[in-house]
């Protein structure tokens, strides 16, 4: 009975040791929001004053309910915290319909966005959920008090 006893505690010990690789490598750890990304979902609702909630399960690119364009928007964020909003039809040969200079800062895992920059407004503050090398995914919290509420989960994918 000792043997096996010590048999038992030995493949444990062996096993538990080999079992993890001090070089096992995170491909993730150093994913950076540099670069573009392009939006491909939104979930969540909307509260809005007089008109009621609205919920929110939107793949992109969308149809736009007046045209067959289809629509979809990308940010590229610059290494110096400026950075570039584009939205696009998407089944118009992916015209560009709206282009502005963005400008962003990170701090506490939020991403504070200032899409007027020159006039120092920010525009929102996203909870950065989730961010690997090809997937952003961010979380849009609002209540202004007045009656507008929302809670959104946006992800986009590195392009």
């Amino acid at each position: 009975m000792k043997k096996l006893f010590f048999f038992a505690a030995a493949l444990f010990a062996a096993v538990s040791f080999s079992a993890c690789s001090d070089d096992d490598k995170d491909d993730n750890k150093d994913a950076s929001i540099i670069g573009t990304w392009q939006i491909t979902r939104e979930v969540g609702y909307e509260i809005v004053p007089g008109e009621g909630k609205f919920d929110k399960d939107i793949t992109y690119p969308i149809d736009d309910m007046n045209d067959d364009y289809g629509f979809y928007y990308t940010y590229t964020f610059n290494e110096d915290g400026s950075g570039q909003y584009k939205s696009y039809y998407y089944y118009d040969n992916n015209k560009l319909d709206s282009n502005w200079s963005v400008e962003y800062t990170i701090s506490n895992n939020q991403l504070s966005l200032y899409e007027e920059p020159d006039n120092g407004d920010l525009t929102c503050v996203y909870d950065i959920k989730e961010l690997t090398n090809d997937k952003l995914v961010l979380l849009y919290k609002a209540d202004d008090g007045d009656g507008y509420q929302a809670e959104i989960t946006i992800t986009f994918k590195k392009i």
